[in-house]
């Protein structure tokens, strides 16, 4: 209770700022007996007092005219630093203008007396600033991270605007921090660990990066600082030279936006900078990426394809494209894989690269799986009813797919729908895919295979490749990476692929080889005994009516 007791009867200090020798010496004695009283003749040395004592100082009792740096200069310059920024002021003159008491609560005084003092009011109305103050300071705790003593992420975002709003001319930068695979890193080593971590990376970056005026936490492992603009090298700053493992087993990346744009929000300064940390991202020994104008273009690409998605997809902009499969048993096409192609009336021809990404990363891929499946099921039966050649056809699954309830039901639903054999649907999966909830998968694949569609494995061999997933998965058919046929014919070696063929025959699952470009290549498939091939050499991807020539005259199946 004692301890309480001292903190509730502390002295707070108070700084008079004053040029008036003789009443800034009257002020400080009728003061003293309630509090610690630092004095400054003129505004410019009340600054130099704020910045050496900021986290002390209760109150500021402020002459208004003053020589060199007056009351409403400080005031100006106060508010720009928002270290100072919380804290209270008073102003205090001779005048009793109205215009002097406007102009200075504008500029965020809290209150306003006049001299000659009257010293009971002069000290009720100190006491009740400075305890409003420190009432809005316990709500103020939510203003910083309890972890890592960085503000909060939204006062992060408030400071950081109000700052770059009242510095309009100012330059400045944004750096954010990113712990490489956090999640994996907590799991493994708990979150005492990782949270000791976490605090030593913020006090370790706030002591090191140069013109630092305040960081948060804006996300579990990611903290962002807004700092003076700097234009000297930031690896040295950030990862200096031979200093790669200052944090062991943790590696953290930095993301940088340099001279940001004030018009924005501070929390679109983030992802700027975030964004840029997204370049290195599983790249050994890269630390440090800028956000740049490509990056810049490229969001607003994505920005677009956002905003046109859900429109292309009701105005039927997506077209589905059918690649041959060419069986080496038969020497005639036995297959096809569904692929898709946006042409844009606004954006042009968007490539599958720029959109699927995106498209899984914001949830929309779903929603264009399935309308390639339906245009599959819709194909197949067209060619049923003309009377033409009908090959499987593969259709490329995405990791959110494999979270819809029921896939499988709805998948069959379709393909009842339009009458198509179940055998003539194939689902592909990557095997990076069965890393994310292998569990599910197994289920919703086993639940695919029971009604009778077929399952493929694509990109065998790419960097992912498990035997583990292809003894626990329900699988029909490898589909072998290009990779790997591009490795084996730039180097004269064709035992992996070998092995592949082995495996897969060991497994009765069928082969097929992407990326075949060349006659070598298809005649050393075939001794291999691989059985299909997909590539250019035969067919690059088509529209359904050129394929549908293309699959009279190659299918060895002759139309009705």
């Amino acid at each position: 209770m004692a301890n309480e007791k001292e903190i509730t009867q502390r002295k707070r200090t108070v700084l008079v700022v004053e040029d008036n020798d003789m009443n800034r010496e009257i002020l400080c004695e009728l003061l003293a007996d309630d509090y610690d009283v630092l004095e400054a003749e003129n505004g410019n040395v009340g600054l130099e007092a704020l910045d050496k004592h900021s986290g002390e100082i209760a109150l500021v009792m402020l002459d208004v005219y003053m020589p060199e740096c007056d009351g409403f200069e400080f005031l100006e310059r106060k508010r720009k630093d928002p270290r100072f920024d919380t804290i209270p002021v008073i102003m205090m003159t001779a005048s009793n203008t109205a215009d002097d008491e406007i102009h200075c609560l504008e500029l965020g005084a809290s209150d306003f007396i006049t001299k000659p003092y009257n010293v009971e009011i002069m000290k009720n109305r100190m006491k009740s600033v400075i305890r409003l103050r420190e009432s809005s300071s316990m709500l103020g705790r939510l203003e910083s991270d309890s972890l890592t003593g960085l503000y909060s992420k939204e006062f992060f975002y408030h400071t950081a605007e109000e700052l770059l709003r009242a510095n309009p001319d100012e330059h400045y930068d944004v750096v954010c921090s990113d712990v490489e695979n956090f999640r994996a890193l907590n799991d493994r080593y708990g979150t005492a660990q990782c949270d000791s971590f976490l605090r030593a990376i913020a006090e370790d970056l706030t002591e090191r990066i140069p013109g630092l005026l305040f960081g948060g936490r804006i996300g579990a492992d990611v903290f962002a600082f807004l700092l003076r603009h700097h234009e000297d090298s930031w690896a040295g700053i950030l990862t200096p030279e031979g200093d790669e493992t200052r944090y062991g087993k943790f590696v953290v990346k930095y993301g940088i936006f340099a001279d940001v744009d004030h018009a924005l929000p501070a929390a679109a300064l983030c992802d700027r900078a975030t964004l840029a940390i997204k370049k290195i991202k599983k790249k050994f020994g890269a630390r440090v990426a800028f956000y740049d104008d490509e990056m810049r273009d490229m969001q607003l690409r994505e920005r677009q394809i956002e905003e046109n998605m859900e429109t292309a997809l009701a105005e039927g902009q997506f077209v589905v494209y059918y690649q041959p499969k060419h069986d080496l048993h038969t020497d005639t096409t036995g297959g096809a894989e569904a692929l898709v192609r946006w042409i844009s009336p606004e954006l042009g021809f968007v490539s599958p690269g720029q959109f699927i990404p995106l498209f899984e990363r914001n949830g929309f891929i779903t929603n264009l799986d399935f309308f390639i499946w339906e245009e599959v099921c819709k194909e197949i039966q067209h060619c049923v009813w003309e009377g033409l050649p009908v090959v499987p056809v593969s259709i490329n699954a995405s990791r959110m797919d494999f979270e819809v309830p029921n896939l499988a039901g709805e998948i069959a639903a379709l393909a009842d729908k339009y009458g198509v054999d179940h055998s003539l649907l194939h689902v592909e999966l990557t095997e990076s895919m069965y890393t994310d909830n292998p569990g599910q998968i197994e289920r919703t694949l086993k639940e695919l295979h029971d009604n009778g569609f077929h399952i493929e494995l694509d990109d065998f061999g790419s960097g992912y490749s498990s035997l583990t997933s292809l003894n626990t998965l329900t699988l029909d058919v490898m589909k072998v990476d290009m990779s790997l046929i591009r490795q084996a014919s730039a180097t004269g070696d064709f035992s992996i692929l070998r092995f592949c063929s082995l495996l897969a025959d060991n497994l009765r699952l069928k082969t097929v080889v992407e990326g075949v470009e060349t006659a070598e290549q298809v005649a050393a498939l075939k001794v291999l005994g691989c059985d299909y091939i997909q590539g250019y050499y035969f067919s690059k991807p088509l529209p359904a009516k050129e394929f549908e020539e293309y699959l009279t005259v190659h299918s060895g199946q002759e139309s009705a």
